[in-house]
């Protein structure tokens, strides 16, 4: 039926992917270098609330967890491609948003974070891996384990700063 279609629609237009348009239609919204900017605003208080509540909360599976995907990166590092990167750094920030076990807060950043990984898409053949992930990846994994909220806040700030810098050489 259309209700199931409908529903999921006024969802993308809720999380702003789309635009609806009376008469004329259903859009793909567009990306500005504004969008990037409000995005990364935002990003930079609450992906750093996010990795602070982790390092207090974080469980004993989600720690081996974070270790396994940290192992995963560092065992490959440079021999993945800029679309595996982009899964691995998305599995990343899914954990941390579970471990700060706030689910409003975990709402919130993964809406944000779908919001960048659109804009991600748009430019993901023109980056390089060097562009996607840097060394904030590992800091922000020792930081948890070593229990310094500190440290990862820097590094997650750092991890952010790095992706708006990345793509607004393409805006």
């Amino acid at each position: 039926g259309r209700t199931p279609i409908r529903e999921a629609l006024k969802r993308l237009e809720a999380e702003k992917l789309v635009t609806v348009s009376p008469r004329r239609g259903i859009f793909v919204a567009d990306v500005t270098l504004t969008d990037l900017r409000h995005i990364e605003e935002v990003r930079l208080e609450l992906d750093p609330l996010c990795v602070r509540l982790a390092v207090q909360r974080i469980t004993p599976w989600q720690i081996e967890e974070l270790r396994r995907l940290l192992g995963e990166y560092e065992a490959c590092q440079g021999c993945y491609s800029e679309h595996e990167l982009l899964n691995l750094d998305r599995r990343f920030h899914a954990l941390l948003r579970e471990a700060s076990h706030n689910d409003l807060l975990e709402a919130e950043c993964k809406m944000l974070f779908n919001l960048s990984l659109r804009i991600w898409y748009l430019f993901v053949d023109q980056l390089t891996a060097d562009n996607l992930v840097e060394d904030a990846f590992v800091d922000i994994a020792e930081a948890i384990q070593a229990k310094d909220a500190t440290r990862a806040d820097r590094a997650m700030r750092r991890h952010i700063l790095q992706f708006g810098e990345s793509v607004k050489r393409f805006i």
